[in-house]
């Protein structure tokens, strides 16, 4: 397995989680952060012993001893940097969503395939245990044939991130932001339940409440998915929901109170699944994260980088679920 020197591009929230992890990696090293000015990018390398501390993004770009970078930025300028990163050379873990449309991913991911560097969307969830087993659980027939999924992920942000998320200029709304987790679980349903892989669903519906600038505060879906499986969702940024994750088959049911993307379950320890056979009572299935999501995500990309792309998270998968995104903005009529 090949041993990483991350550089991290932008010093927010999620660069500094991601920061945390590759401290707890097995085999990742932070050998340089960038943030457009220099006293963040000196204070956050002095957080996390970080070596190098730059002022521009193209700086650490050019960094000979950077080998992946971790792109961090606001949606709207995952792409640029994205392939910015692929064309210097270096492998690329980038921030869900890729891109904000599946045309722009297209770019992207041609840009590293030209440039044969490793590109990634950092769905960490994908790789929790919690999920796995799910995925086993949908395989092996625990409920039967899947009918139904049911997936929520919504909260209330305070005053900056609404700020960030309303701007329709930085890619905003709930649907981007976190609507991408549960399209993507829903799809993954869909694939462990037919065996196809990167599926898409067939018809999509939707609706939102929407600013006047027309990024959606909430939003809700339906999807029609191969297995004729047919998947609500909702989600939002500026309304505090239970999320969770609901399957329904023929035989039962698996409920997860707290999915894997949920901040409680980003460190080491236990989560639960609920499978509930019908006319049977509840077994609680136990599963322990050994390692921290970050962690296991830097892990990750190391033991693939060879390969260009996670096998988990293939560059197929990526565009099957903006594909879906763009269709459920377009249904709920975002930038309106």
């Amino acid at each position: 397995m090949t041993d990483l020197r991350w550089g991290l591009l932008a010093t927010g929230t999620i660069a500094a989680e991601f920061a945390a992890g590759v401290e707890q990696s097995r085999h990742g090293v932070l050998a340089a952060v960038a943030s457009r000015t220099a006293e963040r990018a000196r204070d956050f390398a002095t957080r996390y012993e970080i070596p190098k501390a730059y002022n521009s993004y193209e700086a650490l770009l050019a960094d000979p001893e950077v080998d992946a970078v971790y792109v961090a930025t606001p949606h709207a300028l995952h792409e640029e940097w994205a392939i910015r990163a692929a064309e210097a050379g270096k492998h690329v873990l980038c921030e869900k969503p890729l891109t904000i449309t599946a045309a722009d991913a297209e770019k992207v991911i041609d840009a590293a395939r030209r440039n044969d560097v490793f590109l990634m969307e950092a769905f960490m969830y994908r790789l929790h245990p919690q999920t796995r087993r799910l995925v086993e659980l949908i395989e092996c027939g625990a409920i039967g044939e899947v009918r139904a999924v049911d997936v929520t992920f919504s909260f209330d942000s305070d005053e900056n991130d609404a700020a960030r998320l309303g701007d329709p200029a930085l890619g905003g709304g709930g649907i981007l932001d976190v609507g991408c987790y549960c399209t993507s679980l829903a799809r993954l349903v869909s694939q462990a339940a037919t065996g196809i892989p990167a599926v898409e669903p067939t018809r999509v519906t939707g609706m939102a409440r929407l600013t006047e600038s027309g990024v959606d505060e909430f939003a809700m879906g339906l999807l029609r998915l191969p297995g004729d499986i047919i998947a609500q969702l909702s989600c939002g940024y500026l309304l505090t929901q239970d999320d969770h994750i609901r399957i329904y088959g023929t035989t039962g049911q698996l409920y997860v109170p707290k999915p894997a993307w949920i901040h409680e379950l980003r460190a080491p320890g236990v989560s639960t699944i609920v499978l509930t056979p019908s006319g049977g009572e509840p077994d609680v299935i136990e599963i322990e994260a050994t390692q921290g999501v970050y962690a296991r995500e830097a892990d990750y990309v190391a033991a693939h980088v060879a390969d260009r792309q996670g096998p988990e998270l293939t560059w197929a998968e990526t565009l099957a679920n903006l594909r879906t995104l763009d269709r459920w903005r377009t249904a709920v009529g975002y930038g309106r």
